[in-house]
């Protein structure tokens, strides 16, 4: 016994199966019983050996103790399932321990049958067949990794295969010969067996009979196999898994005499089995024809009632024959058949039912209770032919529409608390407040604010360009608690990889001035990517230890870095700004408020208050309240700071305002004269704004467009926060969509593009959402393409639980939804394949339905010409049902207007339902001229 033991603890398995087959009666008994305590045995020693080991976590350990004993039994369950065939005493109790947990491992290596079976037939005869049967029994899934065992015996034994399914179908999946001792049991059961014909599935009739295919036809006897498919039929199940029995049941080719006999199991798969099902099963009837008239109405009845148009037309085909063949016959019996056609979904066969109805029937109460089920021009003909007959012309539904919400007044901006410096900084909102509470504190009680920022928790992530107002933030707090304080750089020869040089050229040599320093001409070209910077320097040769790189970072070579400033000489705010082509414009204006507030600061010349803090929750700025921190700064004798002047002057709202104008006249300073002119003018005029659409496919850009109508004077409004947004923002530098509808609260247009330029760059990976772009609802000013495009992504990238439809609701209320540049947008969308048009009418119909249907009209108007079909394009599903839904909702609103567009595809010939859709919707807006 112990010899045995020891080999399945080596995991000697060739060994193994040679002695088991030595063993006496008395031995295999003896170890047989020994089997489960050695699997503790090998339990306990592992984890005792594990238990030794030095962990520095206890889930580290437990996490050891299960790997490791179930690597350990993987490994030998092969010896441990051949060490129970060969010596466990009782059938019962052998197949419990060969399909334990413990042995019958899903991650075992894979076991040699035949090795499995020779163990077994050292075994008495009854014994193996008692095994095998059982086993069988214990097969779940045709893939277990008993089941190759398991059939092996009931081979080998010449055991009877138990009933069951999972047997069948791992049989099905093995291996087999055509002398196979299985066959004559099991073949017949395929009929029978549950997952059998989804196993089956894949077997084809051309170029060859495939092999269970050509197996039943040789094996099993013909009218068996017959009557096991039509059995198989009538007991159900989904297409795939009757797919093999179709294939079969076309193979054996039922004669018409054969197909008689079974005739009423055919019909009774007409009206539900599915449709390849359906459609052998219309083969068979047709075969036998003719057959009695109430088989016919069943069969016709059965057929019209499907879904498919094909199987319709068959049955009202079977019907018009039928009628032709017996003129006299009374059509009463096919009445109900036609009232089913009338509701079918496919137009070609409510037209077929109504040239029948036309040619057959006389009394029009046989068809009178569906004529309300066709649509309006074939019911004309219904009613036009029977005209005793009541009008079934539906009146045009009275359908009501809930208001428009309410447009919330804006609220009042909250007070900047000396709190706000403490607060954690993750809205627009906050930021206004910590700037607002920073500069007014810092110039009324420095010692209190150096206080509060001790307590606040610090963020800074080293990088050399100060891209996120947190940066600026930390820099501001840390500039105040250590005046001169210069922020710890990232290692020269490891910067942010944003910008990752892949070639520096040098194009000027170093020489030697008479100090003996290293001198170094203009310019560098720098090669980012596939983009070349050009970097200057001063035309005369310099000492200076540096290269006045705007914004750059990246990884310089070696030789470069005594080209670079040393870290603590940068101190000015300005050569912390990302580069423009980097970053949307307002994200490079909001970080220039920040730059010149540090310098501000480090030159000690803080205003006593920031001009620009809005006094609403949109971003605007009461003029009145403009004038009052003029007069403030002007009495502490501080000029304003020239962001904070421009930011201040674009969130006035919109208009002249001459009683602000008239004050800040009187103030006297220069940012008082230039905000008295600009209050005394109608503002800034709207800017040009539009979009660029390039690409197809998965190359598909739209590049927003923004231009000034006309010049301000003010150089950040001009240059910086009313740039062209460039083509290629990162991701890195621009994570505050939200905040820059608030920037510029009377022209939302302009952060529009800004959004627009963050989330469609090349390499853009962030989404746009809902609740960052609801700011622009809240905002003032003029709508177009930019926003359009904005709001057909939200509806590509659309969530359910996106509150979508009340953005466009709110819109809708302020009278402000940009209908006409939706539809050519929308329309862009779809046609670059960026949108589908059957979510695009989910969710236009969604808005109609709350209380917009005239503005969803007015967006579909534009719209349908952009997604209706090309020439020598056909017209698909969703076109049609956009077309549809433009009827529907033209008739809810009384819409009128030729769309010339429709008017010409409804001039087309035919009879298809988009052509049919096309010339509803026509009647629909110019009834008087059809």
């Amino acid at each position: 016994m112990r010899q045995i033991l020891d080999l399945i603890r080596r995991n000697q398995v060739h060994e193994l199966g040679r002695r088991l087959l030595t063993l006496t009666e008395a031995e295999r008994g003896e170890i047989g019983r020994a089997l489960p305590g050695l699997v503790k045995d090998l339990r306990a020693e592992k984890t005792a050996e594990l238990a030794r080991r030095d962990y520095a976590a206890d889930w580290e350990r437990a996490w050891d103790e299960g790997f490791e004993i179930d690597e350990m039994l993987d490994g030998l369950a092969t010896a441990l399932l051949l060490a129970g065939l060969g010596t466990i005493t009782g059938p019962a109790a052998a197949v419990s321990f060969i399909t334990g947990r413990d042995v019958n491992r899903r991650r075992a290596l894979g076991l040699n049958v035949a090795d499995a079976v020779r163990v077994a037939a050292s075994r008495p005869v009854e014994w193996q067949q008692d095994v095998a049967v059982r086993l069988a029994r214990r097969i779940r899934r045709p893939d277990d990794r008993i089941a190759p065992l398991a059939v092996a015996l009931l081979r080998a034994s010449g055991a009877e295969p138990p009933d069951h399914d999972p047997l069948v179908v791992a049989w099905l999946r093995m291996m087999t010969h055509p002398n196979d001792p299985l066959t004559s049991a099991l073949l017949l059961r395929v009929f029978d067996a549950e997952g059998a014909g989804r196993e089956l599935r894949d077997e084809r009739l051309t170029p060859a009979p495939t092999r269970w295919l050509a197996r039943v036809r040789r094996d099993v006897p013909r009218d068996q196999a017959i009557d096991g498919c039509v059995s198989r039929f009538l007991r159900g199940g989904e297409a795939q898994d009757l797919r093999f029995f179709v294939r079969l049941h076309d193979l054996l080719a039922p004669t018409p005499e054969e197909s008689a006999g079974r005739l009423r199991d055919y019909l009774r798969l007409l009206p539900s089995s599915p449709g390849p099902v359906a459609e052998l099963a219309a083969r068979q009837v047709k075969a036998v024809f003719p057959i009695d008239r109430a088989d016919l109405v069943e069969a016709v009845e059965s057929l019209t009632f499907r879904a498919e148009a094909k199987l319709a037309t068959i049955g009202l085909r079977w019907l018009d024959a039928e009628l032709k063949r017996t003129p006299s016959a009374a059509a009463a019996e096919f009445g109900p058949a036609l009232v089913t056609a009338y509701g079918h979904t496919s137009f070609d066969v409510q037209s077929r039912a109504v040239d029948l109805t036309l040619k057959h029937v006389t009394d029009g109460s046989l068809v009178a209770d569906g004529i309300a089920t066709l649509p309006a021009d074939l019911a004309a003909l219904l009613t036009t032919r029977f005209p005793g007959e009541p009008s079934f012309e539906e009146p045009a539904p009275a359908v009501t529409f809930p208001p428009l919400p309410a447009v919330p007044a804006p609220k009042p901006f909250p007070e900047p608390s000396s709190s706000a410096v403490r607060e954690p900084v993750s809205t627009w909102i906050a930021a206004e407040r910590w700037l607002a509470a920073f500069t007014r504190d810092a110039t009324r009680d420095r010692a209190a604010l150096r206080s509060a920022l001790r307590r606040r928790d610090p963020w800074w992530h080293r990088s050399w360009v100060w891209a996120d107002p947190r940066d600026w933030m930390e820099a501001l707090s840390a500039e105040l608690l250590t005046p001169g304080w210069a922020p710890e750089e990232p290692p020269a020869e490891s910067w942010p990889w944003g910008h990752q040089v892949m070639q520096l050229q040098v194009y000027a040599a170093p020489d030697e001035d008479a100090s003996g320093d290293s001198v170094v001409r203009g310019p560098i070209h720098v090669f980012s990517g596939h983009e070349e910077v050009e970097i200057l320097l001063e035309e005369e040769p310099t000492t200076r230890r540096g290269v006045a790189a705007y914004g750059f970072t990246g990884h310089l070579p070696e030789a470069m870095h005594g080209l670079v400033d040393d870290p603590a000489a940068k101190t000015r705010g300005h050569e912390r700004l990302p580069e423009p082509r980097r970053v949307t414009p307002l994200h490079l204006f909001l970080l220039h408020r920040f730059s010149e507030l540090y310098d501000a600061l480090r030159d000690d010349v803080l205003p006593p208050v920031l001009l620009a803090t809005p006094t609403l929750d949109n971003g605007h700025l009461d003029p009145e309240v403009l004038v009052d921190r003029l007069e403030t700064c002007a009495e502490a004798g501080r000029e304003p700071l020239p962001a904070d002047l421009a930011q201040a002057l674009m969130r006035l709202p919109r208009g002249a305002h001459p009683a602000a104008a008239e004050r800040a006249a009187k103030v006297g300073s220069a940012a008082a004269r230039a905000a008295a002119g600009w209050l005394a003018g109608d503002g800034l005029p709207d800017p040009v704004t539009g979009v660029e659409w390039t690409g197809e496919g998965d190359h598909v850009r739209v590049r927003p467009l923004l231009r000034l109508a006309a010049p301000t004077g003010d150089r950040l409004i001009d240059e910086v926060m009313l740039a062209q947004p460039g083509r290629h923002v990162s991701d890195e530098f621009a994570r505050h969509p939200d905040w820059y509808a608030p920037m510029v609260p009377s022209h939302r247009e302009v952060a529009s593009a800004n959004c627009l330029a963050q989330v469609t760059g090349p390499w853009h990976y962030q989404r746009l959402t809902v609740a960052a772009f609801r700011r622009c609802a809240a905002a003032d000013g003029p709508l177009g393409d930019a926003t359009a495009v904005a709001l057909g992504l939200l509806l590509v990238d659309r969530n359910p639980d996106d509150p979508m439809v009340g953005l466009l609701l709110d819109l809708a209320a302020q009278d402000a939804l940009p209908v006409e540049a939706l539809g050519r947008q929308l329309g862009e969308l779809v046609r670059r394949a960026q949108l589908g048009v059957r979510p695009l009418v989910a969710a236009l119909s969604e808005l109609a339905q709350e209380g917009a249907p005239h503005q969803v009209w007015a967006v579909l108007r534009g719209l349908l010409p952009h997604v209706l079909p090309r020439a020598g394009e056909r017209a698909t599903t969703p076109q049609s049902e956009a077309v549809a839904f433009a009827t529907e909702l033209a008739s809810w609103i009384g819409a009128t207007g030729e769309i010339p567009e429709i008017t010409a595809l409804a001039a087309r010939t035919g009879r298809s339902r988009f052509t049919r859709e096309c010339r509803r919707l026509r009647d629909r807006l110019a009834p008087a001229q059809n």
